[in-house]
This record gives structure tokens, sequence and C-alpha cells, in this order.
């Protein structure tokens, strides 16, 4: 539980500063034009400015997603048995699977982590604001 607290926290830190990020890019113009047209301030942030802060903000929040994912996956290990301490004992038992070993957990970090970095890397790509 304690975990899943401090995580939240964590992350939360670094999901609002890619949101502040994302807002930073649009032009103030596009508040402006939002109040000129009598749109309140919840109104703007609503209609106008977040869903083009969100355009922007597509890359830092799936790096975001990514170091949750490890994160999450070391603090499990960390409740279950340690990953690092794990690889250690397979190694001293059979020290000449140490690479196959270690290449196993790192690839299991790379299936987590890929799909998610591809995901980020198109909806970037293809929501991106053209200037």
């Amino acid at each position: 539980m304690w975990a899943t607290i401090g995580l939240a926290f964590y992350h939360a830190a670094f999901v609002c500063e890619a949101l502040r990020s994302g807002v930073n890019t649009v032009p103030a113009g596009q508040a402006e034009a939002a109040r000129s047209i009598g749109l309140t301030f919840g109104q703007s942030l609503r209609e106008v400015l977040l869903p083009q802060a969100f355009r922007g903000a597509i890359t830092p929040l799936g790096n975001t997603l990514i170091a949750l994912t490890k994160n999450t996956t070391v603090a499990t290990a960390i409740g279950v048995a340690e990953v690092a301490g794990l690889m250690k004992t397979m190694q001293e038992d059979r020290p000449d699977l140490m690479v196959p070993i270690f290449l196993v957990v790192a690839i299991g970090f790379v299936i987590l982590t890929l799909p998610i970095g591809l995901v980020t890397t198109h909806l970037s790509q293809k929501l991106a604001v053209k200037r």
C-alpha cells in the first residue's frame, strides 16, 4: 500500500510538469481568443487550452508512464523477491548462465516498456502541432 502511495506522489509531480510544459506550448493568443468569445476560465481550459496542451504533452507523459512501469516493477520486486538478489543467487548456482540470466531480465523490461514507447512516439507524431 505504501509503495502505491509513494509512487502516486512521486509520479504525480512528473505528470504535473508534463502538463505544464504542454500548456506552455499553447500560444497565448488561444487563451485570448477564448476569452474574447465569452468563455469563462474553466470553459477556456476545458474546450481550448487543455486539448491543445495534451497534444504537446504526449511524449513527456509517455516517458512518465514508462518510468512508472519500471518503478512499479521495482516496488513489486522488493516486496516479493529482489530481482538483483535473485539474479545473483541464480548466477552463483550456475555461473555459466550469467549472461543469459541477465539477458532474460533485461528483455523482460524491454517487453514491458517498448510497446509504451512505440505508442507514445506514434501518437506524438500523429498529433504533433504543425507550425
